[in-house]
């Protein structure tokens, strides 16, 4: 029998949608020898649709058509739901659909660190990668570099893994897998906590003896996954001593077959107990694949993390300004504001994604002189923390630093942290970062 590498030639594949991950899958797929259509339901940029002509790909845009049902196989991008019409549509006259993340791993012989949870994934990704950088270690996924890209390496690849792209795996199996923590987020796709719990929880369905699993023992929503395991399970805590890493007396352990002495975490460069956690999944990580401990101290020491994740940006008469775009939901509002001991002037609101803000009512209370809201979400967060906190809103985020910043003391911290995502306004977080970061330097300039 054929084995899938060797059967994809000639197939007819279409890919739907046109992001990094659907352009990524065209080209590997065309590079097999596939007879590849793209679909993309949005405009195709013009350097883009040049690219696929070159390539000799046929595509169409704005739309999809039945075209889409005359295929072998069925390539989604992350962002295309299961319960897509299309996707739908294919299934029930028999047309197989795999995801990116499963076509990326059928091409690559690479070992692979898989990382999935609600927050903190790109930062630890990125991490591993650091620490395990003399081997090569080379960061993908998610983060921007599909897996699909790496078709042919050779290194190890630490892959960042969405929920959405564990909805389309077959036989995706990681060497180790890691669940950083669980809490409410994409309910615009998944509807229940449960079921995007579930998604998560297949980043280790196809792993055996001889993988690992690593679990957050501190989060009650991961902690208890490990009664589904097959694997070796591993965790990392800051509140115990566990098997695997964890925090004593202001010093990192690994303790497997021995207990193994790290570093002090006030060497880490990266703030906040979320960051220690993220310091002590990425550790224990790169221990389980090898690394030495010399290389796992100093990467873990030199990394200087990444932005728009809790970034410093600056400071303007006493007045500390904060840039955590990236958090996208009130898990990571919940964790910027424990990081920071000062009083907060919080910026907050964006696209809304379903979620429950009730539960940062205590910390905002207790944390936040002033909470100023921006984007379509501005309703539903100014019901939630009327009588909380004092409340104003700004119709732009360059509006609001500037409220901000007549509203702040000296001490004060001024921090963005949506809990939203940023597609009401801005092209992505990234965009939303970089706009919060430019209006701060403008305001600096202008108190010259």
């Amino acid at each position: 029998m054929k084995s899938f590498r060797e059967s994809i030639g000639g197939l007819r594949v279409t890919v739907l949608g046109a992001g990094k991950s659907g352009v990524a899958s065209t080209r590997l797929l065309k590079k097999l020898g596939a007879d590849v259509f793209l679909s993309e339901a949005k405009r195709i940029p013009l350097y883009l649709q040049e690219e696929l002509k070159r390539l000799g790909v046929r595509f169409e845009e704005g739309g999809h058509s039945d075209r889409i049902l005359n295929s072998d196989l069925i390539v989604p991008c992350p962002g295309v739901p299961l319960t897509n019409p299309w996707i739908t549509r294919a299934r029930a006259i028999g047309i197989p659909v795999m995801g990116e993340l499963e076509l990326g791993y059928r091409f690559v012989s690479s070992p692979i660190i898989a990382v999935t949870g609600t927050n903190g994934k790109s930062t630890v990704v990125s991490w591993i990668a650091h620490i395990m950088r003399k081997g090569g270690a080379i960061a993908c996924g998610n983060i921007g570099n599909p897996l699909t890209s790496q078709s042919g390496a050779k290194n190890p690849l630490v892959v960042e893994v969405s929920s959405f792209q564990l909805e389309t795996i077959i036989d995706f199996r990681p060497r180790v897998a890691l669940i950083l923590n669980l809490d409410q987020d994409h309910f615009d796709r998944h509807v229940t906590f449960e079921a995007y719990r579930k998604a998560k929880a297949r980043i280790f369905e196809n792993q055996r003896e001889g993988d690992h699993l690593i679990l957050n023992y501190d989060d009650p929503n991961v902690r208890p996954l490990d009664a589904l395991a097959r694997p070796k399970v591993h965790y990392f805590s800051i509140e115990k001593p566990v098997k695997g890493a964890y925090v004593e007396r202001g010093r990192i352990f690994l303790e497997e077959s021995k207990k193994l002495e790290l570093l002090d975490t006030k060497s880490l460069a990266l703030f906040g107990a979320h960051n220690l956690q993220n310091a002590l999944a990425s550790a224990l990580a790169s221990y389980l694949m090898g690394t030495p401990l010399e290389e796992i101290r100093e990467g873990l020491q030199s990394f200087r993390g990444l932005p728009h994740r809790l970034e410093y940006v600056g400071e303007i008469d006493g007045v500390k300004f904060v840039n955590d775009s990236k958090g996208t939901n009130p898990h990571a509002v919940l964790w910027a504001l424990k990081s920071i001991n000062e009083p907060v002037i919080l910026i907050m609101g964006g696209e809304d994604k379903g979620l429950d803000f009730s539960p940062l009512r205590e910390i905002i209370g207790e944390r936040v002189k002033k909470l100023i809201l921006i984007g379509e979400s501005r309703n539903k967060l100014r019901a939630v923390f009327e009588g909380t906190v004092e409340l104003s809103e700004a119709e732009n985020l360059e509006e609001a630093v500037e409220l901000a910043f007549r509203e702040a003391e000296r001490g004060d911290v001024v921090l963005l942290s949506p809990g939203c995502s940023s597609f009401d306004m801005f092209k992505n977080y990234k965009e939303r970062g970089e706009r919060f970061k430019d209006a701060v330097h403008r305001l600096g300039k202008n108190q010259l």
